[in-house]
């Protein structure tokens, strides 16, 4: 596994875990236990930035380990041609 793999495998998990804790929040709010809504919104809160830089870094480390899938602007284009993909 490379690095990019592993990084988005932690992107993946991290975005179940913000989800989850959102849900959490919004049910804990909505049968009134505020203070422990608030306290899992917080912990969303943290989560979510560390979610979205661990996915930027997965992106990141994915550009430079297979750079034949990005156009010179860095944007995705696919899978070349002759490498099971369209061009």
């Amino acid at each position: 596994m490379t690095r990019a793999d592993d990084l988005a495998i932690a992107a993946d998990y991290l975005i179940q875990a913000v989800n989850a804790l959102a849900r959490a929040a919004r049910v804990l709010n909505s049968t009134g236990a505020l203070g422990a809504a608030d306290q899992i919104q917080g912990m969303h809160d943290l989560a979510k930035p560390l979610q979205e830089d661990i996915r930027r870094a997965a992106r990141a480390a994915h550009r430079v380990e297979r750079p034949e899938f990005y156009d010179a602007r860095g944007r995705w284009v696919g899978r070349p041609a002759g490498n099971g993909g369209q061009g």
